[in-house]
């Protein structure tokens, strides 16, 4: 495994405010009900606790109707919604940055549907740029901002395991990609996280990621029919595990 080439700062209670990232609408519908959070279907407020949230999902895109997903959609809606609560809302600027989401796993490590990964770590597997330098920044290899204490105690109150959670553009993965997930020892395979890290990265943000398994990247089934079969039930763990999730980071 390749050490961190970047770090993000590391979680400084209390976290007053809180910028929850869920890439689709289907993720969010069921974690804003359970979180009693209102607003639109992009942009949805509340609290947990003592803690104000912002919900952001990025807008349907205006052509095919369909969730803006992938790392590029993910970067330019939390950058920008960065930049509004920065310094056009009233609200602030964030404490922390918080992406919950659905994901493929790998029955080689154990893994099987619905069940939950927190990312210690994250990083593009797809990034393939073999320069001095420019890998480290294409990779994007980055640790996330709770420690090890704090991994360890969250995961146990969440039944969840603890590891790397790698992005890429595609649904499925290639050969390459599967022995690089392999050589990584890679939990989760998602689609905007590492992208995330990069925006909270520039902006000196802790972030933290939970993701629930829809499928199983290393299983025979196209990716594509477990993750739609899934999607419902997954979305609707990771919706049960939100508030004390949340809590649990906020104090």
């Amino acid at each position: 495994m390749t050490s961190h080439a970047f770090a993000l700062p590391l979680i400084r209670r209390p976290m007053r405010r809180v910028l929850l990232f869920v890439a689709m609408h289907s993720e969010a519908e069921p974690i804003a009900r359970a979180l009693s959070l209102r607003g639109s279907p992009s942009l949805r407020h509340g609290t947990v606790g003592d803690a104000e949230i912002q919900l952001l999902t990025p807008t349907l895109d205006a052509v095919t109707g369909v969730d803006s997903i992938g790392p590029v959609h993910a970067a330019a809606a939390l950058a920008s919604m960065l930049g509004f609560l920065t310094h056009a809302s009233g609200v602030g600027r964030p404490d922390l940055v918080v992406n919950l989401g659905t994901a493929g796993g790998f029955q080689a490590q154990g893994l099987g549907i619905a069940d939950l990964v927190l990312a210690r770590d994250t990083m593009f597997h797809d990034a393939r740029v073999p320069l001095p330098g420019y890998e480290a920044v294409a990779r994007a290899h980055t640790r996330l901002s709770l420690d090890e204490a704090q991994l360890a105690s969250l995961a146990t109150r969440l039944n969840a395991r603890v590891g790397l959670a790698s992005t890429g553009s595609s649904l499925d993965a290639t050969t390459d990609e599967l022995a690089q997930f392999a050589a990584h020892q890679t939990l989760a395979k998602d689609m905007e996280l590492a992208a995330l890290a990069v925006v909270c990265r520039a902006h000196d943000l802790p972030l933290i990621a939970l993701k629930g398994i829809t499928d199983l990247v290393d299983h025979h089934e196209p990716t594509h029919e477990a993750f739609l079969r899934n999607l419902k039930h997954t979305s609707d763990r990771l919706a049960a595990v939100a508030a004390p999730f949340l809590e649990f980071v906020t104090h």
